[in-house]
């Protein structure tokens, strides 16, 4: 299996490009399409005007030069691409990119950048895609830390449905790497970690996949989880972290879990959840 279908955001954030030139090293290797997709209401960068019908028009604008510049960047890199506009409010705009998102094998959005004037909209959109989507999402830092082809990847276990959906939605990346460690974070040294009597299964099933994985287990401490994973991830040179989302859609808020809202304000190399 080979994801033949990417949906990736595109923005006006520093890290647009280097998003790119990942997913199309990534589309080239699995012989991919790659549709790009860009909301129509993002603020152009230094726009000071107040008028509603210039703000709109230049938002227009600036989507569609988005678009071309995408399609440029594909033909060169030898991907067959498409782009699709979202129009429509912000809210209504971030539905309907949940929505579509829904046909393809894997959505790639950005980490929401606190500097950006957009920032509450793509972190909106995050959380938005992943609890609506019913798709894996890579989440790319802001930071720009793309570093591939992956050597070295993690998944946080907790033997959850989301944890497990999310290493067999990542699978046709896990067959690639190098190196992949199954890590079980213990809160209580006298009691079985969630999902630890799952985890040499996980191995098992993972190693007749030909994905060369190894359990660690290790004991959070002090530490909350966020914490141990992140120093997991530096300790060990990891380029990539799969791992469940988690979060409650409701009708007045949509609620990340603490680990997973932890970790994508905190990431420092990509990231794969699904929910």
């Amino acid at each position: 299996m080979n994801y033949k279908d990417i949906l990736v955001y595109l923005d006006d954030g520093e890290s647009n490009t280097q998003r790119l030139k990942a997913i199309c090293e990534l589309a080239q290797s699995h012989h991919s399409r790659v549709t790009g997709v860009t909301l129509s209401t993002l603020k152009p960068a230094h726009l000071k005007t107040k008028d509603s019908k210039a703000f709109q028009r230049m938002s227009e604008q600036a989507a569609e030069e988005r678009a071309k510049e995408f399609i440029q960047y594909a033909q060169q890199a030898g991907i067959e691409s498409s782009y699709r506009i979202i129009h429509g409010d912000a809210s209504e705009a971030i539905k309907k990119v949940a929505q579509y998102s829904r046909n393809f094998d894997l959505v790639v959005l950005r980490q929401a950048n606190p500097n950006n004037p957009n920032y509450d909209l793509v972190e909106e959109l995050a959380e938005q895609v992943l609890l609506l989507s019913g798709r894996p999402i890579f989440f790319m830092p802001y930071i720009g830390a793309h570093r591939i082809p992956y050597q070295n990847a993690m998944i946080a276990w907790d033997g959850s449905p989301s944890a497990a959906r999310a290493v067999h939605d990542v699978l046709p990346i896990l067959r690639e790497i190098e190196n992949v460690t199954i890590l079980i974070v213990k809160t209580d040294a006298k009691k079985v970690a969630k999902g630890e009597l799952l985890a040499d299964d996980l191995k098992a099933h993972l190693q007749r996949h030909n994905v060369n994985a190894e359990v660690r287990r290790t004991l959070a401490g002090t530490f909350d989880v966020p914490t141990v994973i992140l120093n997991e991830i530096a300790e060990n040179d990891i380029d990539l972290l799969v791992m469940g989302g988690y979060g409650t859609p409701s009708l007045k808020q949509k609620i990340f879990g603490g680990v997973t809202r932890t970790l994508l304000s905190s990431m420092i190399i990509p990231v794969i959840m699904s929910h």
